[in-house]
Formats: C-alpha cells, sequence, structure tokens
C-alpha cells in the first residue's frame, strides 16, 4: 500500500512539474526581444537590423550583433557622420568603426524598441550618447 501512495505522489509530482514547464515555457518564449526604430522618416521597426538611420545626417551600417537582450543590445558597426563640409547637401561623410550599446527600451507603435545608443569609438575611445527616435500610438 505505501508502494502505490508513494507512485500516487511521485506522479502527481511530475505532472504538477510538467504543467509548471508547459505554462512557464510558452510565457518565455512569448517575451519578444526588443526591436529598433530604423528609419527616421518611415518609423519601420526590426529586430536585428543590418543598418539603422535614426537621423538624416548619422546613420550606422554593416551591423554585428554580438548579443540581444530584453533590456540591452551590443552590436559592432561603421557610423556614418555628414560632416557638412563644405555643406551638408554635399554629403561628404565620415566613417569610423565603432562599439554600440542600446539601452532604454521603450514602446513604440505598440512594440518594445530600445531608445538610447551609446556609441564608442574603436580607435580613439571617444564616446556618444544618442537618443533614437520613438514613435508613440495611442492604445497600446
Amino acid at each position: 500500500m505505501k508502494l502505490n501512495r508513494l507512485t500516487a505522489v511521485a506522479a502527481a509530482a511530475a505532472l504538477a512539474l510538467t504543467g509548471l514547464v508547459a505554462t512557464t515555457a510558452p510565457a518565455q518564449a512569448a517575451a519578444a526581444k526588443p526591436a529598433l526604430v530604423i528609419d527616421y522618416g518611415h518609423h519601420k521597426v526590426k529586430v536585428k537590423p543590418k543598418a539603422i538611420y535614426p537621423y538624416k545626417d548619422l546613420y550606422f551600417t554593416g551591423i554585428h550583433w554580438t548579443s540581444l537582450t530584453s533590456t540591452t543590445g551590443y552590436a559592432t558597426a561603421t557610423q556614418n557622420v555628414n560632416t557638412c563640409i563644405p555643406s551638408c547637401a554635399d554629403a561628404n561623410y565620415k566613417r569610423t568603426k565603432v562599439k554600440l550599446k542600446f539601452t532604454k527600451v521603450k514602446l513604440s507603435d505598440c512594440r518594445r524598441v530600445f531608445s538610447r545608443v551609446t556609441v564608442t569609438q574603436v580607435k580613439s575611445k571617444k564616446v556618444a550618447t544618442h537618443t533614437l527616435p520613438v514613435f508613440a500610438k495611442k492604445g497600446c
């Protein structure tokens, strides 16, 4: 009789654990990783883009993602900055290898996006922080 009771308790524990795993796994899978606002003009949102265009005179290309979580993202890229020499219309861009750290997750068009990027130049180690565009949409 003790063996049957132990077997029943073990079976109930196994079912409870299976139920816990089954209910937590979809919840974890549903937790979407943040995306990025990649185009200041059209506010398209994409996860792990190869290029982002947060401003008309500053953009990042050749992005290689090294880490992406629900709160931060790390990547290497080429920063392209319009020097505006002799004028901004001449589109003289300076290209620099940089490391990117994306932070400050906010809602944009009802999706989680990064709203800040910290840019570290590889050679000079200069650091700059930029706010990324976030587009609010009511009803989220």
